[in-house]
């Protein structure tokens, strides 16, 4: 149900699980204006409020709810940025005398929205230096995560859009110039303008929270948001090489998509992603690892809402140029047709056994709940999602890999320590 234009309500079953989960979702545009006050703000929400003004009397307070579960992460589809505030703890039927502890969590959350730690219109600066600190260290260790430098790297080769290169945790330069001035500012932003989606997996008095959050006094708001993006191809391949004193070399490469997420390849795609070097029996793992003994650690992922195909290999530095043409011969038996029925059918298997699965996991529940929300009918049920996993022929495959090319190439070539 709608609260208010643009703020939303969702009621999920979650009648087999222990716990109920809420997941309060705040949706903007990504932007490298804004990533890192929102990262700070997400930082900030989960350790103090006006009416728990200490980090001890914060979780006191939830532990006296029987040990409900708070967090802040941020998150990045597209080209929206999202902060998540999740919720987890006790159903009432678990509890004593039957508690429902749902209406002290929502004012608990309501405090950490609505009364901040703040001096006027500012964060409380001692409480925001610490935070801001905080953060800097986290980045600094890991930019000293080589595979995540080698990530934000290879992003940044690879998207021509300035505000998808930039990581969802943001930047050091970026969190630097903000202030505690700044970050308040943006917590009323993304209060008064960001999409926001309520989501209540479990059991609830629904007339009693709708109540409750009509409390909250949201107002219009109405965000342009796109979930997917989509950039044309370039005949020029992206590359860049760092020297690093690391042990290990870093290969990583980006294959651009035409297609997009609910397009007629994207389920084509998903198997395609799994029999190139997904799971353990991928032509990645299998033949450039196992056979030819060419890297410690590879594999693929698939962002179809950014329209990549990402492979990532741990190696020495001697075998860049065999990796690689191991790799794009990979892909290329792929496109030629050149898999066995078996790696097929067992590929399609781990993706149905993992949908599966993810059906007792209450957040996967909610995140696909999410989908359906913003993307209405186009968003499969998870049993339309297997049968059609379940019809992926070769010749799809083989159709959907013609879209598949290299963009970007990134080497972090290990020197002697």
């Amino acid at each position: 149900m709608k609260l208010q234009e643009g703020v939303h309500l969702h009621f999920i079953d979650g009648e087999k699980f222990t716990t109920n989960q809420i997941l309060v979702r705040f949706a903007a545009p990504m932007n490298q204006k804004t990533v890192a006050g929102r990262v700070l703000l997400s930082n900030l929400l989960d350790i103090a409020n006006q009416e728990y003004p200490s980090s001890y009397q914060f979780y006191q307070r939830l532990a006296e709810l029987y040990g409900a579960h708070f967090s802040v992460s941020v998150s990045k589809k597209g080209r929206v940025h999202s902060i998540d505030i999740k919720i987890t703890y006790i159903k009432s039927s678990y509890l004593p005398e039957k508690l429902d502890l749902t209406i002290p969590l929502l004012d608990f959350l309501h405090a950490c929205l609505f009364k901040p730690l703040i001096k006027k219109e500012a964060f409380e600066k001692e409480f925001f230096d610490i935070e801001k600190k905080n953060l800097l260290n986290y980045l600094d260790t890991e930019v000293e995560d080589h595979f995540y430098h080698a990530d934000v790297e290879l992003s940044s080769l690879f998207f021509e859009d300035e505000s998808l290169k930039i990581p969802r945790i943001g930047k050091r330069y970026l969190v630097e110039k903000e202030t505690a001035e700044t970050v308040y500012k943006t917590l009323q932003d993304m209060i008064h303008l960001d999409r926001i989606d309520f989501f209540f997996s479990g059991e609830f008095d629904q007339e009693e929270v709708i109540n409750r959050l009509k409390a909250f006094r949201f107002s219009y708001r109405n965000p342009k948001l796109e979930w997917t993006y989509k950039q044309d191809f370039s005949n020029v391949v992206r590359e860049k090489m760092e020297r690093k004193e690391v042990g290990q070399s870093i290969l990583e490469l980006a294959y651009h998509l035409q297609s997009i997420y609910r397009d007629v390849n994207y389920i084509p795609l998903v198997v395609l992603n799994g029999l190139f070097g997904s799971f353990a029996h991928s032509k990645l793992f299998v033949n450039v690892r196992e056979q030819e003994g060419l890297a410690y650690t590879i594999g693929s992922q698939l962002n179809i809402f950014s329209g990549l195909l990402k492979v990532y290999a741990g190696i020495d530095k001697d075998k860049r140029k065999r990796t690689m043409r191991q790799i794009s011969k990979q892909l290329l038996d792929i496109k030629r047709g050149h898999f066995t029925d078996e790696e097929l059918e067992l590929t399609k298997k781990m993706l149905l056994h993992s949908a599966t699965l993810s059906q007792d996991k209450q957040g996967q529940l909610i995140e696909q709940a999410y989908n359906k929300v913003i993307f209405g009918e186009e968003q499969l049920e998870l049993e339309e999602w297997m049968e059609a996993v379940k019809r992926v022929s070769r010749e799809d495959i083989i159709r959907a890999s013609k879209f598949v090319r290299l963009q970007a190439v990134y080497f972090m070539e290990g020197v002697e320590l």
